[in-house]
Formats: structure tokens, C-alpha cells, sequence
């Protein structure tokens, strides 16, 4: 699963790299992203890519009061009940890394090239899941889950297919180190959190 992760790479940069056409609102660069956070995300509408946020928690508009969902298996995802009024309803979150632990120690997941990466999504109304799919072999070592990392230059393929397509990454586009326990605390927010141990 992905249940933490950051996006500070300026509003500026992420127009300019994801030829961004509209910009609709935007969140405040986080080190320490938490479910039920305000997150930053390209939807496609009208052929243009438009910038703007959701709440980290899936809730489905026809039952809000069902608990929120962070994140959605991209093996069931057709199959629940839960997301089938929003099968169409994509969405590329933006990252500069995330974070897995594996026995209580966490480590920060993060591309080699220092760009920031997209986590492809389902969203319903304001608010949003990410979809998750198997680890390649890197990640593997860290945790059994990933979440599905799109590249830029199959965005359009992510938005015009009428399936979740599996996106593999190879596995050299990643790297990944131990960080420190203060990650555990949503309360902190502040760029050596990401810092190498």
C-alpha cells in the first residue's frame, strides 16, 4: 500500500513538465503527506490536463458516509461495488517519492533522475484514491505493494484507455534509503525527513 508520501517540486516546475493547461486550485508542497491531505493531481477534461486537488480518501458519492478508501487494488478495482460509478473517473497524483517501512524501519522511495512521478488514481467528487498494483523487484525488498507509477510519456495512454492498465517501471528508474522515525509523526513537516541515514 502507499500510505505516506511527498510533493514539494514547485507549482512553476510541475506546469512547465506535465504541460499543464489549466491550473483549477493547488495544495501546499508537504514532505509528509497523510491520508485525508489535501493532494495535488492532473485530470483530463475536454482534452486539456487540468491541475487540481482532492482529499487523500476516496468516498463514493453515492454512500458518503462509508469510511474513505486511500488506496484501491488495481486487480479488484473493477470488481468493487465501491468504485464502479467512478470506473472513468482518472487522475495522476503527483509525487516526488514515497515512503514504505519494513520492520518499523521507513525508507523513502524516490526516482534516480530526481523528477517528480505520478501515481495513477480514481476519484469521486473532491476526493481521491490511489490505485496500487504488485512491487518490481526493487521494491519488493522494502514491501509487497507499490503504488502504480505512471511515466510521463504514457499520460495520455493512462487517460485514453478504458481500462486500468498495469504500468511496469524498470526498476532502475527508482532508488530508495532508510530516513528517519520522525516520518511516523504526521505532525512533522520538513525536507529532512527525505535525508539518507
Amino acid at each position: 500500500m502507499c500510505g505516506r508520501f511527498a510533493r514539494f517540486t514547485s507549482i512553476e516546475k510541475i506546469i512547465d513538465y506535465y504541460k499543464i493547461d489549466e491550473v483549477l486550485n493547488i495544495s501546499q508542497p508537504s514532505y509528509n503527506i497523510t491520508p485525508s491531505s489535501d493532494i495535488l493531481a492532473i485530470i483530463k477534461e475536454q482534452k486539456k490536463r487540468k491541475l487540481r486537488t482532492f482529499k487523500w480518501g476516496f468516498v463514493p458519492s453515492w454512500n458518503l458516509n462509508l469510511k474513505p478508501v486511500i488506496n484501491a487494488r488495481i486487480e479488484t478495482l473493477k470488481q468493487k461495488p465501491y468504485f464502479k460509478k467512478s470506473i472513468h473517473n482518472k487522475t495522476l497524483i503527483i509525487a516526488d517519492g514515497f515512503f514504505e517501512w519494513k520492520d518499523k524501519q521507513p525508507y523513502y522511495i524516490y526516482r534516480k533522475d530526481k523528477k517528480p512521478m505520478l501515481f495513477g488514481g480514481i476519484y469521486d467528487n473532491d476526493t481521491c484514491a490511489i490505485i496500487t498494483t504488485t512491487p518490481n523487484r526493487k521494491i519488493s525488498q522494502i514491501h509487497d505493494r507499490m503504488p502504480l507509477i505512471v511515466l510521463e510519456n504514457f499520460i495520455e495512454e493512462f487517460f485514453k484507455s478504458e481500462d486500468f492498465l498495469n504500468f511496469s517501471i524498470d526498476e532502475e528508474i527508482l532508488d530508495f534509503c532508510k530516513v528517519s522515525k520522525a516520518i511516523n509523526n504526521p505532525k512533522n513537516n520538513y525536507k529532512e525527513l527525505i535525508n539518507c541515514i
